[in-house]
């Protein structure tokens, strides 16, 4: 065997094989692996296709115009004129709703006015109605002081009306082109502010486009 052994040992130092690598004196092999660098991007280029963006212009300021809802428009076709809302502050106890008796005949809902206690009430048409059909008089129950009550279309008379106890009048009003009706009163004696005072009623009274 140690003939043999010698005989190997000559073979590989002659062919010139590497020392065994669990060789207590071998060193350690690195093993270096190249990677291939990533393209350079050019200065200033975006990382991203689609821009950033903006935020948006708010338009919900208050001095805005289109932030101002509109308002709500008119009903057409026959309207109570009840069912309309009186421009200003007018409010229910000053136009009030209420069952008036007009030489005799009872009217559910009508317009009552009462003399000299408030100012003349208008109300927004905005040229929306034709017509105005209504019957009016001085309530049987008030005072029985003559009066006139004048129909008026932005500031122009368009009918009036005497008011008398127990002589009701019904009456039909051309409201072509009228933007503001308004009801003017006259009483032609004096009158205080008083719940018993001068009542006029606006009965029945419609509105026709």
């Amino acid at each position: 065997m140690s003939a043999l052994t010698a005989v190997a040992g000559l073979l590989l130092g002659f062919f010139g094989l590497p020392t065994l690598v669990n060789s207590p004196t071998a060193r350690p092999v690195v093993v270096t692996v190249t990677v291939p660098a990533a393209p350079a991007t050019s200065a200033g280029a975006s990382e991203s296709s689609s821009p950033t963006p903006s935020p948006e212009t708010s338009t919900t300021d208050a001095d805005d115009p289109r932030s101002i809802p509109a308002p709500p428009p008119l009903p057409t076709g026959t309207v109570a004129l009840k069912d309309l809302t009186p421009l200003g502050d007018w409010g229910a106890d000053t136009v009030g709703l209420s069952t008036a008796t007009l030489g005799g005949k009872s009217h559910q809902n009508a317009i009552i006015l009462r003399y000299p206690c408030q100012d003349p009430v208008a109300y927004g048409l905005n040229e929306r109605y034709k017509s105005l059909t209504l019957t009016t008089g001085l309530d049987d129950n008030g005072l029985a002081k003559p009066g006139k009550l004048t129909v008026t279309g932005d500031g122009r008379p368009l009918k009036s009306v005497m008011l008398e106890i127990n002589r009701p009048q019904t009456v039909t009003v051309d409201l072509t082109g009228v933007v503001t009706l308004a009801f003017d009163i006259d009483i032609s004696e004096g009158s205080f502010c008083n719940p018993d005072g001068v009542v006029i009623a606006l009965a029945d009274a419609v509105l026709r486009s």
